[in-house]
């Protein structure tokens, strides 16, 4: 091998060289960044600059490696600051199911559905996970949709039992028997408000009434083609029902259709011009 030759080698040799320490010294000040981002668990509330602190120096660490679990815990800073665009593009073209499901989560929050399912299938696909059926029987249900989230919910049982009579119970709020037996065996839940729901209502109480305010939790969480659809159902059985189309009135407000709400509002004070209701 000749001087010239052996020059070129060396070179070469140096360069990835460079580039193996400089890759160690990334993933290491990443790490440190990281590391000082962290804050004591057992703190009641960051203060402001805290916050800015974190963010910051999550910042840098993911400008020197991407970690999905930074990614993720700078996600949830931006999120509860109101920067969900700042951690809607940190996600976005990221592959891991962790974010995806994310992702999906945060959409589905925005009532972007049609993201919020490509996210979650996304996910499934990689790898069956309860997180990822879970986001996608809420999809489902935002598109009024039970036949399908009925599908889900059976995948749902197969991977994660504990979890299925949750969002079953939310499911089947039209039919509060079946949705309160099921929460009852659920060994954990927090979706939407649902104990207090079955804390303030029983069997015993008008099952319209019971209807009625299982729509009204769907309108008040932004499920409205459920709401539609079960308000209209509860109509079509009771059509002088004053309450019924006061919620009508006020959904339809929100899809801002104008000529449907005048309709249930006019309903309404017909059935009593003066309300003085009692349910």
């Amino acid at each position: 091998m000749n001087r010239k030759n052996i020059g070129i080698v060396l070179v070469i040799a140096a360069i990835i060289l460079a580039a193996v320490l400089f890759r160690v010294w990334a993933i290491s000040r990443a790490d440190y960044y990281a590391d000082v981002s962290s804050f004591d668990s057992a703190q009641d509330k960051l203060t402001t600059s805290d916050m800015q602190t974190k963010i910051l120096t999550l910042e840098k660490s993911l400008l020197l490696n991407k970690k999905p679990e930074n990614i993720l815990t700078l996600a949830d800073l931006y999120i509860s600051i109101g920067k969900s665009d700042l951690a809607e593009k940190i996600m976005l073209g990221r592959g891991e199911v962790d974010i995806l499901n994310k992702l999906g989560g945060l959409y589905l929050s925005q009532n972007k559905t049609k993201e919020a399912e490509s996210a979650f299938v996304k996910a499934k696909n990689k790898n069956k996970n309860s997180e990822s059926i879970k986001g996608l029987i809420l999809v489902v249900l935002k598109k009024g949709d039970r036949g399908v989230a009925e599908n889900y919910l059976r995948e749902l049982s197969v991977i994660d039992p504990d979890s299925v009579n949750c969002y079953a119970s939310f499911t089947y709020l039209n039919d509060f028997k079946k949705a309160k037996d099921t929460f009852a065996k659920a060994k954990s839940c927090t979706l939407y408000g649902l104990d207090k729901y079955f804390t303030t209502y029983n069997e015993s109480q008008n099952p319209l009434y019971l209807r009625l305010e299982a729509a009204n939790l769907y309108y008040s969480q932004d499920y409205l083609n459920l709401a539609e659809e079960d308000i209209l159902a509860l109509l079509k059985e009771k059509d002088n029902y004053y309450n019924g189309h006061m919620l009508a009135s006020k959904l339809y407000e929100r899809l801002e259709n104008q000529p449907k709400t005048n309709y249930h509002k006019q309903k309404a004070k017909k059935i009593d011009p003066l309300p003085n209701h009692v349910p």
